[in-house]
């Protein structure tokens, strides 16, 4: 897990708004920012990942926290706790989303779900040279990123040698670095503080995604160790962990213009996405998976009505689809608001320009076939969004390839079915029982099927679609489904069950659902090693594009939104210093809007005129002070002078 800073560093009038993720080690290289931006602590004390205050920042597993006391408090979101603690732990008769919970002493506080966990990462390496080693033998890509596999696999299994680590090796830079990252894994997590959802979501879907947003959207953790110190699953024995070092929680609260920077685990972010990829997205893509969403949310209010206890059990994946819901109709009425398509074409045909004049006929045939590969799949996409939807099916499916590759020596087993990764497999399984219905799967599952079905045949899954005859009637479809959700597997119990069978017990049961398992399985492994080979293609492509836009650092600004460049950035320093305007009227404009101190030409030299603006002198620190400056006072800050 990468630990950033995403950083949003406010200057008066927002004129020098900067905003970003950087690594912890980058810090120092934005030092002259940091200290515009209001930073005065010393910059050297936010480089490092394992010393304080970066050490208290911990994962508890798709969600950054941090320990808050000497006897392992956390702080983290309440809408990371809503399903491995509050759905966990409520029933209709004690809803802890309606009232909170307090627990008043450490005997209150409650159990995560199986799987709950704590991450402290204690290392991080770079191990490029060993990942790579023996890709240069490589005939293809596609056996370069089995190298990579093998040997990421075989560096992760050398490292989690002590059962209170894990290890994994993490890419960046669209492949061109690889870490090794050990974390302490703490395992045994309670919950100890969290209020009603009436607090922690106010606002509900109507304020997420918005600024500002007032909501108390928190939570508080701990973590427990055995008395010996190590990691051991929930027992009454533990004890509560003593962290190296973490954060103090002001009381005073923060005010207008203080500094604010973010610490945390990030997902991954995506900056080479091509033309078609984007124009894709926000004239198909976002408004397809809007529709898929918004059916989802739909369907689960349908079949929950009226019903307390399937209304928890689907909450969880409820209040996903709400929240992604939000987040694409919003980033697709914001795209077309700023008219970011056009400006979009705009940058692209920029760059295939700079590419047509500088780049060399491998780079070339390089980005095309990046092109064509990305047009073939975008169509199987919005079908493929449709295939499965059924937890049912993937719960049993799961089972069934984990005892397969079971039959393999460890290293040679796909990556998410080694030993490292039974008990993960298993609490996957174990949340069925407080996440799964099996009526109200199927009634979600069909719904699906039917749009699945409108699909070309061409663009479905063959021994998919022949096992549930989409090309027939609704209602063999219907008797088929009915079939596989007669399957005594619908309970949860005999899924746990059927996770400690070996394959050749598994494959000679006569259960409907094994038997449609069976049918569709092979196809589903080609269709894996076909995905595996289309990413690895693409990965080399991106790669290669990303050399590219490498030398591709001119930005193109619209400074009003009405979706035409007005000037370029090339310097980085978010501002026009290259007017592109069309005519000498919106130069004069655009000219205008620059602030005058950025202006080309700007004596600084003359002090009188700009030490009095407070943005001027921010700016002058940001970007045009160096160190060899000696005609300022040594404390010279951003305070105006």
């Amino acid at each position: 897990m990468r630990l950033i800073f995403a950083a949003l560093i406010s200057l008066p009038l927002l004129l020098l708004a900067r905003e970003g993720m950087w690594e912890p080690h980058q810090m120092p290289l934005l030092k002259k920012e940091l200290r515009a931006a209001g930073f005065n602590k010393n910059v050297n004390s936010i480089s490092d990942l394992f010393e304080f205050p970066m050490n208290a920042i911990v994962s508890i597993g798709g969600c950054s926290a941090a320990f808050v006391s000497p006897n392992g408090l956390i702080a983290t979101n309440y809408h990371c706790v809503e399903g491995s603690y509050l759905q966990y732990n409520s029933t209709p008769e004690d809803d802890l989303f309606a009232t909170g919970f307090t627990a008043a002493n450490y005997e209150d506080e409650k159990p995560s779900a199986p799987g709950g966990r704590v991450y402290i990462t204690t290392s991080s390496i770079e191990i490029t040279d060993e990942v790579l080693a023996g890709t240069e033998e490589a005939d293809n890509y596609a056996s370069k990123a089995e190298i990579i596999e093998q040997n990421s696999k075989n560096i992760v299994s050398n490292c989690e040698k002590d059962s209170n680590i894990r290890c994994r090796v993490r890419s960046f830079f669209a492949g061109e670095t690889y870490k090794l990252e050990v974390q302490t894994e703490i395992k045994d997590v309670r919950l100890v503080y969290a209020p009603p959802s009436s607090i922690g979501e106010y606002g509900g879907e109507i304020d997420n995604w918005m600024y500002p947003r007032h909501t108390g959207d928190f939570a508080l953790l701990r973590a427990y160790v055995a008395p010996d110190g190590s990691s051991k699953e929930f027992d009454q024995a533990n004890v509560p962990f003593n962290p190296e070092t973490y954060l103090k929680i002001s009381a005073k609260g923060v005010s207008d213009g203080d500094f604010v920077m973010v610490i945390g685990y990030p997902g991954s972010t995506n900056r080479l996405q091509t033309f078609a990829e984007i124009n894709y997205d926000l004239t198909q893509g976002f408004s397809r998976s809007v529709e898929f969403l918004k059916r989802g949310i739909e369907l689960i209010e349908e079949n929950t009505k009226g019903d307390e206890a399937s209304t928890l059990k689907y909450r969880g994946l409820k209040s996903g689809y709400e929240n992604y819901y939000k987040k694409i109709a919003g980033q697709l009425e914001g795209s077309q608001r700023f008219k970011l398509l056009g400006l979009e074409k705009i940058k692209w045909d920029e760059f295939m320009s700079y590419v047509e004049s500088n780049a060399s006929t491998a780079e070339k045939n390089d980005l095309a076939l990046l092109l064509e590969l990305i047009e073939k799949q975008q169509d199987r996409y919005l079908a493929e969004r449709y295939y499965g939807n059924s937890s049912l099916i993937s719960y049993v499916f799961r089972i069934y390839k984990n005892a397969d590759e079971r039959r393999k020596p460890d290293e040679e087993r796909d990556s998410g079915y080694q030993e490292r990764d039974q008990n993960r497999i298993k609490n996957s399984i174990r949340s069925a029982q407080y996440r799964f219905e099996a009526n109200i799967d199927k009634a979600i599952f069909l719904d699906r099927l039917r749009t699945y079905k409108a699909f070309d045949a061409n663009l479905r899954r063959p021994e998919f679609s022949r096992a549930l005859k989409l090309d027939g009637s609704q209602e063999a479809t219907l008797a088929l489904v009915d079939k596989i959700y007669s399957s005594e597997f619908t309970d949860p119990s005999k899924m746990l069950e059927l996770f400690e069978k070996s394959f050749e017990e598994i494959t000679v049961l006569e259960d409907p659902l094994i038997d449609f398992i069976e049918s569709i399985y092979a196809e589903s492994k080609e269709y894996e090693k076909q995905y595996d080979a289309e990413r690895a293609e693409r990965q080399k492509e991106y790669e290669e594009l990303s050399k590219l836009t490498k030398d591709t650092n001119r930005r193109a600004i619209d400074i009003d939104g009405d979706g035409t460049i007005d000037g370029y950035d090339n310097t980085g320093d978010g501002l026009i210093d290259e007017i592109a305007a069309s005519n000498s009227r919106r130069a004069q404009y655009v000219m205008r809007e620059v602030p005058f101190y950025a202006r080309p030409n700007f004596n600084w030299g003359d002090r009188s005129k700009w030490i009095n603006n407070q943005n001027a002198v921010n700016y002058w620190l940001t970007y045009i002070k160096n160190d060899k400056d000696t005609n300022y006072p040594t404390d010279f800050d951003s305070k105006t002078y």
